[in-house]
């Protein structure tokens, strides 16, 4: 169980340091001989977390500027994203906006065992703790060009920036769904016409045991199609 003192907005600079340092022990990358994922919290340590905090969405959000992560996935969503990309035939995945690679990390070697072929890359312009360590499978790049270099099936994107449209992505001849993960509606995450456009079909199976920086009730996994509306 957590000190109640993280659980709670900071009141002084003393506290919020105490709380960051918490935070960065609590939301880390893998240390040496862990498994796949092992560095990931357990959906049932992070409902316990949630709700013991007064406020679980100001918490999320403190917790995230703490680390520089985004997207909270539980221990059991990397083997079940997997098994979804298994079912529906995907051999080649792109992570996009991979930040630190705290997903990454769990994601690199569970697709080396089951023969996904995986990248990860971001551009490492966002609200980044550029103190922290990130994950070695992080490679610098931009994902409208990596993605007609790598040619995935698939494009993983956790918060993508506000206003920005990931339509473009579709012109690559291989993708076939576009995987994101935050707020639903463009604004907070992406841009508004991909909405519209690309013909969004929430996952509910995929928003399973993961959150983001704003919260769980306003998050959730949407899967875009490869042809948009009128297309």
């Amino acid at each position: 169980m957590a000190d109640p003192e993280f659980l709670q907005p900071s009141r002084n600079f003393r506290q919020q340091r105490r709380f960051e340092a918490w935070a960065q022990e609590l939301i880390r990358l893998p240390r040496a001989g862990e498994g796949p994922g092992d560095h990931l919290l357990p959906e049932a340590a992070w409902q316990r977390l949630l709700q013991q905090t007064p406020d679980p969405e100001g918490w999320l959000a403190a917790l995230s500027r703490a680390t520089g992560i985004y997207f909270f996935p539980s221990r059991e969503w990397p083997a079940q994203f997997l098994r979804w990309l298994r079912k529906v035939k995907v051999p080649r995945l792109l992570e996009a906006g991979a930040g630190r690679g705290y997903l990454t990390a769990a994601l690199a070697p569970l697709a080396a065992v089951t023969g996904l072929v995986f990248r990860a890359v971001d551009l490492e312009q966002g609200e980044f703790v550029s103190s922290l360590s990130s994950h070695p499978a992080v490679a610098r790049g931009d994902v409208f060009t990596e993605v007609h270099r790598f040619l995935p099936e698939a494009v993983l994107y956790a918060w993508p920036p506000p206003g920005q449209s990931l339509a473009p992505l579709f012109s690559c001849p291989s993708l076939r769904y576009l995987i994101v993960t935050g707020e639903p509606g463009g604004g907070v995450t992406g841009a508004r016409e991909d909405w519209q456009n690309l013909s969004p079909k929430n996952s509910p199976h995929l928003s399973r045991f993961c959150r983001g920086r704003t919260g769980q009730t306003r998050h959730q996994v949407t899967i875009f199609g490869k042809y948009a509306k009128g297309g």
